[in-house]
């Protein structure tokens, strides 16, 4: 009898010897372990406007007002050229209709003497429609130089050349008594209000810009908050890349500063580094009646964030899951 005791303690023992050891893990609730997703793609503050301003007549430069660097208001004079010539074909269209509306004001005097004649029989039928023509001929000569007298007065104009639009100069190409030609640059001018932000974005990321509940755009030195402008509903086929503009909400980079375009998804995303492979997938571990269970992760990729409901009741395993099998018995420290 006492030799069956002694056995069945020696089996007994020797049962629980040879279970396996509990492998030592620690946890945290879901709720605490979920991540922000962060999103980014390259950007470049844009001007809304950026101007080489041209000489639009041919004349030499008289003076220049500006040089790079320069802040300008729009209507501010900024190169002005020799009007000498132009002043001369203006004062030679002006001669012009003022010498025409004097032949037109005489030959309406004698039109109209004509016709007081036609009655009494003192003038031709020919004299009097010769007379007609000579004052239609004059007023169709008096509207041709109106519009030259205009033409003159408007070339005038432009040999003042200034600002389109709030700026700062960029480039001076203009120097002092060169000779212009029509269309020849003269200053280069670039808005610096109202800048854009553009961002080339993945098109199988451009849905998720709906769905950011904060965006900014993030420079070497600072972060400017964003709001999206417009999405361009067209795809670039090689690059599989999407056009969008956003504007600065707060502050106001610099036009020509370069950066990532940063959007935080609005839903909670599960770290990279608590994401597993076993067998073939990617998952996360939890702890489940003192037992290691692997959650499968549809869409998962390696070394990225994944998106996750956060109202599961989980626990997730964070610390001692590197050898951890599905199923493995496991102590919660």
């Amino acid at each position: 009898m006492k030799f069956l005791i002694v056995l069945l303690f020696t089996f007994s023992v020797s049962a629980q010897t040879n279970q396996p050891a509990a492998i030592p893990v620690t946890t945290k609730p879901l709720a605490a372990v979920l991540i922000e997703q962060r999103l980014s793609a390259n950007a470049q503050v844009v001007a809304k406007n950026a101007a080489q301003i041209a000489a639009e007549v041919t004349a030499t430069v008289a003076n220049i007002n500006v040089d790079i660097g320069d802040a300008v208001k729009q209507g501010d004079l900024l190169v002005q050229l020799d009007v000498t010539d132009w002043q001369l074909q203006l004062d030679q269209a002006v001669a012009n209709t003022a010498a025409t509306q004097a032949r037109l004001k005489q030959a309406q005097v004698r039109l109209d003497r004509a016709k007081e004649l036609e009655t009494s029989q003192y003038i031709s039928a020919d004299d009097l429609l010769a007379r007609d023509t000579d004052v239609a001929v004059l007023k169709a000569d008096l509207m041709r130089f109106k519009v030259a007298e205009k033409t003159a007065r408007r070339q005038l104009e432009k040999t003042t050349i200034t600002a389109p639009f709030d700026g700062v100069v960029s480039a001076r190409q203009a120097q002092l008594g060169q000779l212009m030609a029509v269309g020849g640059p003269v200053v280069s001018l670039v808005q610096t209000t109202d800048a854009e932000i553009h961002a080339k974005i993945p098109s199988h990321l451009a849905n998720q810009l709906s769905r950011a509940s904060r965006m900014e755009l993030v420079t070497q030195n600072a972060s400017y908050p964003t709001t999206l402008i417009q999405l361009t509903p067209v795809v670039e086929t090689q690059a599989a890349m999407q056009n969008a503009r956003f504007r600065a909400s707060e502050g106001a980079p610099l036009v020509g500063q370069t950066g990532q375009l940063v959007w935080y998804l609005s839903g909670r995303s599960l770290s990279a580094d608590l994401i597993t492979k076993r067998a073939g997938q990617l998952g996360v571990f939890v702890a489940e009646n003192n037992q290691a269970k692997f959650i499968p992760l549809p869409g998962a990729q390696e070394g990225r964030p994944v998106a996750i409901e956060a109202n599961h009741n989980w626990q997730v395993i964070v610390g001692g899951r590197e050898r951890l099998q599905d199923g493995d018995l496991i102590s919660v420290r």
